[in-house]
């Protein structure tokens, strides 16, 4: 079964849910105090702080910590992986960037579509970012600054979005909810209230890397939500 996670800036932990639910199986404290950022490379969960300035790699699903880099700016929001990189954003450089595998080394860069960047995801092909200054969530054209799709997001702050190979999952700090969209659109399929204030970020731990599917994941016609 494909699962949500989350990370909350409130109560400093990130969540495993069951399935697409508000049901919490496992938690663990995040590694310092102010998590943005969370993230699964198909074993492993990644996650982003404010206060450390820092992207760390956790050992599969637990607050113990493998690695870890600097990130390229003073404030990462936003974090993926394409399936070999680190995809990281910087709320205070306003800018995406596609890391060496898990390290430190920018190998390219652009500037995010508005003002108040917050979160990015990976779908397979292209970036996917939200916004709280525009209020939209964007679909990019790959890895690049070209916007081939947006919409409005739900509720007045959008604070993580994340892709379950079909469908688009995003969470708002005003809303304190998570939502699952049909397909990349404005359209609401099923949503619940976060386990705490601030669901900052938010990832799904079955995507679809490159067309290769992670170890023990479904194909995504049967994507378990």
């Amino acid at each position: 079964m494909a699962n949500v996670l989350s990370n909350d800036a409130i109560s400093l932990k990130i969540y495993l849910h069951t399935g697409f639910s508000s049901t919490i199986s496992n938690s663990f404290s995040s590694p310092s105090t102010e998590p943005r950022p969370v993230a699964w490379d198909g074993t492993n969960v990644l996650s982003g702080d404010a206060v450390s300035d820092k992207i760390y790699l956790h050992t599969g699903f637990s607050s113990i910590i493998s690695n870890s880099f600097s990130s390229p700016s003073t404030v990462p929001v936003g974090l993926s992986w394409d399936g070999a990189n680190v995809l990281s954003g910087d709320y205070l450089s306003g800018k995406i960037y596609l890391h060496t595998g898990f390290s430190s080394t920018i190998s390219n860069s652009f500037s995010s579509p508005s003002l108040g960047f917050r979160s990015l995801s990976w779908d397979g092909t292209n970036v996917l970012s939200s916004d709280a200054a525009s209020l939209i969530i964007y679909l990019h054209t790959g890895f690049s600054s070209t916007i081939a799709n947006s919409f409005s997001s739900p509720s007045a702050e959008p604070v993580g979005v994340s892709w379950d190979g079909a469908n688009l999952l995003s969470g708002d700090y005003t809303s304190d909810k998570i939502y699952l969209h049909t397909g990349f659109s404005s359209t609401i399929a099923n949503s619940f209230s976060s386990p705490s204030d601030v669901p900052y970020g938010l990832e799904w731990d079955d995507r679809v890397y490159f067309g290769r599917f992670p170890k023990g994941s479904y194909y995504p016609h049967i994507l378990a939500h």
